[in-house]
């Protein structure tokens, strides 16, 4: 673990040639080696040497979550990219049923971290206990460029949640700018609408 902090490529690589299994839990964490090159930026090399040497891209670290949720959770859009490419899973869900792309809009950041999983053709609607979709976490954040990917990828925006808010209702309770999403969401229903 700490060869892949200090991004020792050649150190990492010679241990994967002597027989170390890269599926392991970190005592101390609860990482992967994995999860923990996810979440550090210049992590590419490591990322894919990790993989050629038998990483399984959707192992989970102790804590549910796989190397791709710790990229989005990081904002951590090369990391992601990699991993795609690489042939993660960018519908795998974490211990509470929530996707990386759930995950990217509730943590904001960069935008790209979320179109670069719509783009892998990562699923619209996952949801947690309470029903809060993505579209629901976009609007409750204010994070207006990932509710735009959201709803380009076809969010519904009438979904509701448990409490039988939909993502206007968000908006409007969590006092967001709406004046911009109302329209987005206006025309995208009328685009829906017309196909």
């Amino acid at each position: 673990m700490e060869y892949i902090q200090h991004h020792q490529v050649d150190k990492v690589s010679n241990m994967l040639e002597r027989g170390l299994d890269p599926n392991y839990h970190d005592p101390d964490t609860g990482e992967t080696p994995l999860t923990l090159a996810a979440h550090l930026d210049n992590m590419v090399e490591i990322i894919v040497t990790l993989k050629n040497g038998g990483a399984h891209l959707d192992f989970r670290s102790r804590d549910g979550m796989t190397a791709l949720h710790k990229a989005a959770r990081a904002k951590n859009q090369i990391a992601l990219k990699t991993m795609l490419d690489l042939g993660a899973s960018p519908d795998y869900k974490d211990r509470q049923s929530l996707t990386p792309l759930y995950h990217t809009v509730t943590v904001g950041g960069d935008p790209s971290c979320c179109e670069v999983l719509l783009r892998a053709h990562a699923s619209v609607g996952c949801h947690d206990e309470n029903g809060w979709h993505e579209i629901h976490q976009a609007c409750r954040y204010g994070h207006i460029q990932h509710l735009e990917h959201l709803l380009f990828y076809g969010a519904d925006m009438h979904v509701e949640n448990a409490s039988g808010n939909t993502a206007l209702h968000i908006c409007a309770l969590y006092k967001q700018v709406c004046t911009y999403t109302v329209p987005l969401m206006i025309q995208s229903q009328l685009h829906l609408n017309s196909q």
